[in-house]
């Protein structure tokens, strides 16, 4: 009997390590397939792998992946090619014929993915945020402005990233181009996408594309995290300089152009006719930063009366080596006209944070 109890025992012992391993292991299958898709895309020069996040853009991955399930990419070609920015394509036939498309999708350009060499993004329409639908482009180089709002608001939405067949995109960047039924840059020999298709768990090369797969989204959910860090931090130093406006330290000018001296220059006070150079950074109320030359790490120099009548006013009535907040009314800055460029909408209050370095 004891005997019996003892096998009994070990027997629960194995049964409880089996599935114990069994779902480290099914733990493990999971942490590999992680959130994306992996694709294949077969040219005429060559295969291009691609990692889709669906964490980060669900909308344009599964998006993506409705037309390549549909076979619509298969025969399409890459019809824009700009050596020196992108190579676009999934919209014309061989003969120069655009195919007709679903409607377009919501933009995720805040997503916080960004327009660096090798990622993948939706193009659209400009002046239409929402009108991608299946043209896509590889960045061929870090295309930062992309990744900023542009004039109609919204920036262009980053899905994935090529994570085989670089080299590739390196190729079709450099053939030749020209125009072709009014349009430029179309490459004189025809780059050809033969198939998209999805690769699956049960293909051969899946292993090796899921390892490459998940290696590209952590980098890429690490730049993102970065990103939104960087963003939450602008916030903050927004609010802060909210506070001081808000404190009693605030004046208020005649013009409506409110101001706080953080630190007091021991210099000059520049002529509305002089050149001046600052380091600034510009927020808009909600705390969303749209310029700083200290992100660019570049100060700025212009002459002081070329500007916003916010900027002539405030940055006049200060001494070289002061720091002042500037809150500066819609009248003041870009009136009705806003800055579509930046963000800036019509009569929009802006808040800058300037330093004046130097009067030239």
């Amino acid at each position: 009997m004891f005997r019996n109890r003892i096998n009994l025992m070990l027997a629960a012992l194995i049964a409880v390590t089996a599935t114990t391993a069994t779902m480290a292991d099914d733990d493990k299958k999971k942490d590999d397939k992680m959130d994306f898709a992996i694709v294949k895309m077969e040219t005429s020069m060559g295969d291009i792998v691609l990692m889709l996040d669906k964490a980060n853009a669900p909308v344009s991955t599964e998006n993506f992946l409705a037309y390549t399930s549909d076979g619509f990419y298969d025969g399409t070609i890459f019809h824009r090619v700009i050596s020196n920015f992108m190579i676009q394509g999934g919209g014309f036939t061989a003969d120069m014929n655009k195919k007709d498309t679903r409607p377009g999708i919501a933009n995720e350009w805040d997503n916080g993915l960004k327009n660096d060499r090798g990622t993948i993004a939706m193009a659209r329409l400009g002046g239409k945020p929402d009108s991608a639908t299946s043209q896509f482009f590889i960045n061929v180089v870090d295309n930062d402005r992309l990744s900023q709002r542009q004039g109609d608001g919204a920036g262009y939405a980053v899905f994935g990233s090529v994570i085989d067949g670089m080299d590739v995109v390196d190729n079709i960047k450099k053939v030749p181009t020209g125009s072709k039924n009014a349009m430029a840059n179309v490459p004189v020999d025809t780059v050809l996408i033969k198939k998209v298709s999805i690769v699956e768990e049960s293909d051969d090369d899946y292993d090796k594309y899921a390892k490459m797969a998940k290696k590209k989204c952590e980098e890429m959910a690490k730049r993102a995290e970065a990103a939104q860090e960087k963003i939450a931090k602008a916030a903050a130093r927004c609010q802060e300089a909210k506070d001081l406006l808000a404190s009693d330290k605030c004046k208020t000018s005649d013009t409506g152009l409110k101001f706080v001296d953080v630190v007091e220059g021991k210099g000059e006070s520049p002529e509305k006719t002089d050149q001046v150079t600052v380091h600034y950074t510009g927020w808009l109320t909600n705390g969303k930063k749209f310029d700083s030359s200290l992100d660019r790490g570049q100060p700025a120099t212009f002459p002081l009366n070329r500007v916003i009548a916010g900027w002539t006013e405030g940055v006049g009535g200060m001494k070289v080596g002061g720091k002042r907040i500037l809150m500066i009314p819609g009248k003041l800055g870009y009136g009705e006209r806003g800055a579509p460029g930046a963000g800036i909408g019509p009569n929009e209050t802006l808040i800058f944070e300037v330093e004046l370095l130097e009067i030239k």
